[in-house]
């Protein structure tokens, strides 16, 4: 009996989707946090573009499961902070319309703004752009922000072999990207563990009070 048990355990076990292990997951040194539906990986890459240039560091953080890859990259751009609506939108252009670059003649089926956190505790405002992509590439859903001196692109790729683009993991994962670290404990409801290969030490998080 007990070797049947046992056996019907591991049934069970196996027979939950992997997307059930969600949780936050948080990088102090870039100043961000995420759901993940697993550990993200961290990877050092460059990001550079035509008018802004190199940033002056790059990570991508990612994870795969079912088929839908997870992924947020984050640039620094914190030597030309001042230009930081600019460099949103010529990113967004690069996602977009690009000739040599990103998604062009890709299908738009959403394009919205977007918020981090509501106006009395610090705004962050972005855009979000969904796309299904270019030679049956699957569906690219993509949140832009900049914040503090970063570029943030927060993105899900549904692929062909998954094939659900309507899937409510795209949104949960888009729709939940915190920068105020110090609030982290409270959303996530107890500690969140720190990405490999991140720094530990939270930034303040400062904003003008809405007037």
């Amino acid at each position: 009996m007990r070797g049947l048990a046992l056996a019907v355990a591991a049934l069970m076990v196996s027979a939950v989707p992997a997307h059930a292990a969600w949780q936050y997951y948080s990088c102090a040194s870039d100043n961000f946090a995420s759901q993940f539906p697993d550990a993200p990986k961290m990877e050092t890459g460059h990001l550079s573009m035509p008018r802004h240039g190199l940033a002056l560091s790059a990570h991508n953080y990612t994870a795969t499961v079912d088929n839908i890859v997870y992924r947020v990259t984050v640039a620094d751009y914190s030597d030309r902070a001042a230009d930081g609506a600019s460099i949103m939108e010529e990113a967004i252009f690069q996602y977009t319309e690009a000739d040599d670059h990103g998604a062009r003649n890709g299908k738009i089926v959403g394009n919205e703004t977007t918020r981090i956190e509501p106006v009395g505790r610090g705004a962050t405002y972005g855009r979000r752009i969904a796309m299904d992509l270019p030679n049956n590439g699957g569906r690219n859903v993509t949140a832009f922000y900049f914040r503090d001196g970063k570029l943030y692109e927060h993105s899900v790729v549904i692929l062909p072999a998954n094939g659900d683009y309507n899937s409510p993991y795209a949104s949960r994962f888009v729709d939940s990207l915190v920068f105020n670290l110090s609030r982290l404990p409270e959303e996530a409801g107890g500690p969140v563990p720190n990405i490999q290969g991140c720094g530990t030490q939270v930034t303040p998080f400062t904003f003008k009070p809405a007037r």
